[in-house]
């Protein structure tokens, strides 16, 4: 049964959304979930032990805005753990997520429930990665999604949109991992659910502009990268290990040799290969593209 011909017209939709000291990016990420054009979703936002005015915040807000569900820790618990305990509490029948120096544009769940069929594990869209003044688009391109190309890279980026019970039956986020938790959640959802979706176009951005530390230092990246590779080894292809390893090295952003190189190219990605190749060898160049778009 698709979206529209659910026993819902309008099915309620939760968005997760943890955050910690954050309160000026997470007051533009609560404003983008409350300017969506579609209009049946509660926020659930996990205070994971702010010390700054976000409590406040959050309380004078969830008196004037019903759809609001906020969930308080008096000490941090972690992003995962806190994302889980959203999931855990959510209404709604479907489910996606924010981080909370990110923002959705306004039709994101318009778009999601138009195109939703439960025949996929989940849908994604595309990215934008915002620098301040200029932007990127990454992942926008409309294709289905595979067990065997997830191994190979997360299509999916940081968030996907699901039926909130796919998300429950697989437990949510590993709480062990240092980086890369979303990679393994959608992995473990397609490995569960089957072939996942992936639209055409962008409705995400994320900041890549201002000078707080993201989520991931590269050293966790790089032992998140080692971790999902651990756990889902098995599984992967010739192909898979090859780009998993060039993921660990762009992570990790060492110089990439040409033989290595050569030899990762049996793998596909050529562009991205050759992008790399090029920024780790001339820096000076990788440095101008990075400037051009602040």
């Amino acid at each position: 049964m698709s979206a529209s011909e659910s026993s819902l017209e309008s099915p309620l939709v939760t968005i997760y959304l943890p955050t910690k000291n954050r309160l000026d990016f997470l007051k533009r990420a609560v404003r983008s979930v409350f300017s969506q054009t579609y209009t049946n979703i509660e926020l659930i936002v996990v205070n994971d032990g702010s010390t700054d005015n976000t409590q406040q915040w959050l309380d004078e807000l969830s008196l004037k805005e019903p759809r609001l569900l906020v969930i308080t820790e008096q000490k941090s618990i972690g992003a995962c753990a806190a994302r889980n305990k959203a999931i855990n509490n959510a209404n709604g029948q479907f489910i996606t997520g924010l981080d909370d120096d990110d923002e959705f544009l306004p039709d994101r769940i318009k778009i999601f429930l138009e195109n939703y069929d439960p025949k996929y594990s989940f849908l994604s869209h595309g990215v934008l990665w915002f620098y301040g003044r200029k932007g990127k688009v990454i992942d926008a391109t409309n294709r289905e999604l595979s067990l065997n190309d997830m191994l190979s890279y997360n299509y999916a980026t940081n968030q996907v949109f699901t039926e909130s019970h796919k998300l429950k039956a697989i437990q949510g986020f590993d709480t062990t991992f240092k980086a890369c938790q979303d990679y393994d959640t959608w992995v473990r959802l397609v490995l569960v659910f089957g072939t996942a979706k992936k639209i055409h176009g962008y409705s995400y951005i994320q900041h890549q502009g201002h000078e707080e530390d993201r989520i991931s230092t590269i050293e966790n990246k790089l032992n998140g990268y080692s971790q999902f590779y651990n756990k889902h080894n098995q599984l992967m292809s010739k192909n898979n290990k090859i780009n998993q390893s060039f993921m660990c090295i762009s992570a990790s952003k060492k110089r990439y040799h040409f033989c290595l190189y050569l030899k990762h190219l049996r793998g596909g990605f050529f562009i991205k290969k050759t992008r790399y190749l090029l920024s780790s060898n001339f820096p000076l160049l990788a440095g101008l593209r990075s400037k051009a778009l602040k």
